[in-house]
C-alpha cells in the first residue's frame, strides 16, 4: 500500500462547484482530462496546495505534465507504507449534493476491502472474472468508482463509455456482448420505455444491478419482459455507507425492495418525531452500522456528528420500512416529503404512478408552495415522443391510482427533461428554483 489518498469530482462541474471540492480535501497533484482543464485553470490562483496537474491528453501549456510523458520514463521507486486499514482514509468521495453543498466523505481501506470482499460473495455479490461489464456510470460517484475498483480487484471485463449518449449505450451492449450493467433507475426507465431498445440485440445480458434511488415494481417488471431478464437485482446504499449496505440475494428478488441487510450490518428504523425505534412495516429513518461506514466527513466534525449517532449509526435522511423477511424498502428522502395538510407525500410513490402510463417518458414530483395547504404535489412530466397526454389527463390518471392527499393538487408541469445527477437522482431543488421561480415571474 503507497498510502496514497484518492479523490474525485465531476469533469462537468462548474468553477464553484470546483473550488469547493478541492477546498475539502486540498489536493497536492490532480490528474484531469483535457475536458476540464479550462474549468481547474480558473481556479488555481485560489488553490495554494496544488503542486502538479497531470492532463490526460494534449496540452500546451508549460504548468502541466503530459500524461505520456509520465509513463514513457523509468517508474518512480515507490515502497509500501505501513497504515491502520481502519484508520487511513483512502478516499475522499464527494456526497450527493441533492439537498445542499457536498460534503467530502472520507471512506478507509478497510471499508473499500470489506465492499470487494461484499461484492465477490456468493449470496450478495458472485461477481467472477468471466463477466463483462459497461462502465456506463460516472467514475467521480461511489457507485461508478467502487464498480471500476471491482473490475481491477475481481478481473471481469469493464467498456467504459466517456459519456452517456442513447445508441451508444445500446450498441456497445450489442457488439461487446455485455453481461452485466451497473445502472441507476433512470436509464431503468430508458430500457423499460425507449423505443430504440428494440432496435438493438441486448440478449446477451443476463444480470442488471439498480441503485442510487428507488426502482418502482412497474419499471422493474417491464425491463424484466422486456429483455427477457430475471435476475435483476436491486441495492441501497450512499456514498456514507461505501456502497451497499443492503443487497438483493441472488434468486430471492422482491419487488420493490431493496434487499437485505449485507453482511456485518445491523439497521434500525427511527420513528421521525419520537425518535423511538420502530418494528417490521413501519416507516421511518433508515440508520446504518456496518464496517462500510465512512470514517467521517473531511474537515466538518459538526456534520459528522450530526450524521453518526453515540451508537455508530449512520442516519440516512431516508425514509424506508423493513418487512416480516427483513426486506428494506425505501420511501423516499426525509427532506423531500411534500406536506400537504398534514399529511407526509412521498414524490417517489407518485412518481412510479406517473411512470406506469405509457404516455409519460420520465417524471419528477415536488412541492408547490402554498398558504392553506403548506405544499401541493405538483408533476413536471416528460411525454413520450408522439404522445399528446394532457395535464387533465395526468391529473385524472394519478387520482384513480393514489389516496386523496398524494394527488397532483398542484397540476402539471411539462418539460424536455428530468433534471439528474450523474448518479441518476432527480434535482429536485432545481425544478423547484428554475421552473417554479420563473412561473411567479
Amino acid at each position: 500500500m503507497l498510502g496514497v489518498l484518492y479523490l474525485s469530482h465531476s469533469i462537468v462541474c462548474d468553477a464553484g462547484e470546483l473550488l469547493h471540492a478541492m477546498n475539502i480535501s486540498k489536493p497536492r497533484i490532480v490528474f484531469c482530462s483535457t475536458d476540464c482543464v479550462e474549468t481547474l485553470e480558473k481556479v488555481m490562483g485560489q488553490l495554494p496546495f496544488l503542486q502538479s496537474v497531470v492532463v490526460l491528453g494534449a496540452t500546451t501549456s508549460p504548468r502541466h505534465i503530459p500524461f505520456h510523458s509520465l509513463v514513457q520514463h523509468e517508474p518512480a521507486n515507490f515502497s509500501s507504507v505501513d497504515v491502520d486499514p481502519g484508520q487511513h482514509v483512502a478516499a475522499i468521495l464527494c456526497s450527493s449534493g441533492t439537498t445542499g453543498l457536498p460534503k467530502g466523505v472520507m471512506l478507509t481501506a478497510t471499508n473499500v476491502i470489506t465492499c470487494m470482499e461484499g461484492l465477490m460473495s456468493p449470496v450478495f455479490g458472485d461477481l467472477n472474472a468471466s463477466q463483462t461489464h459497461l462502465g456506463v456510470l460516472p467514475l467521480f460517484h461511489s457507485y461508478g468508482y467502487l464498480a471500476q475498483l471491482a473490475s481491477l480487484s475481481i478481473g471481469f471485463t469493464t467498456i467504459l463509455m466517456p459519456r452517456f449518449n442513447e445508441d451508444l449505450f445500446l450498441r456497445s451492449i450489442q457488439t461487446y456482448k455485455i453481461r452485466l450493467l451497473f445502472i441507476a433507475p433512470t436509464l431503468m426507465v430508458f430500457l423499460a420505455k425507449h423505443p430504440k431498445v428494440d432496435l438493438y440485440d441486448l440478449r446477451s445480458v443476463q444480470e442488471i444491478w439498480c441503485g442510487s434511488a428507488p426502482l418502482s415494481p412497474e419499471v422493474h417488471k417491464q425491463v424484466e419482459k422486456r429483455l427477457n431478464i430475471a435476475n435483476i437485482r436491486q441495492g441501497y446504499g450512499m456514498t456514507e455507507t461505501t456502497m451497499g449496505v443492503v443487497n438483493t440475494p441472488r434468486g430471492a428478488v422482491k419487488y420493490g425492495s431493496a434487499g437485505r441487510l449485507a453482511p456485518g450490518t445491523s439497521a434500525k428504523v427511527l420513528d421521525l418525531k419520537s425518535g423511538k425505534t420502530l418494528g417490521p412495516n413501519q416507516k421511518g429513518e433508515l440508520c446504518f452500522r456496518s464496517p462500510l461506514n465512512m470514517r467521517g466527513y473531511c474537515g466538518n466534525l459538526k456534520a459528522t456528528l450530526e450524521t453518526v449517532d453515540d451508537e455508530g449509526f449512520v442516519h440516512s435522511g431516508d425514509i424506508g420500512y423493513y418487512d416480516e423477511d427483513c426486506y428494506f424498502y425505501i420511501v423516499d428522502r426525509v427532506k423531500e416529503l411534500i406536506k400537504y395538510k398534514g399529511h407526509q407525500v412521498p414524490p417517489a410513490e407518485v412518481e412510479s404512478v406517473l411512470l406506469k402510463n405509457p404516455a409519460i417518458r420520465d417524471a419528477a414530483v415536488v412541492g408547490l408552495p402554498d398558504d392553506l395547504a403548506g405544499e401541493l404535489p405538483l408533476a413536471f412530466v416528460v411525454r413520450q415522443p408522439g404522445s399528446y397526454i394532457s395535464e387533465e389527463d395526468i391529473v385524472k390518471y394519478v387520482a384513480e391510482h393514489i389516496s386523496p392527499h398524494k394527488r397532483l393538487h398542484g397540476g402539471v408541469r411539462f418539460i424536455d427533461a428530468i433534471p439528474k445527477t450523474a448518479s441518476g437522482k432527480i434535482l429536485r431543488r432545481h425544478l423547484k428554483t428554475t421552473f417554479l421561480t420563473k412561473s411567479k415571474l
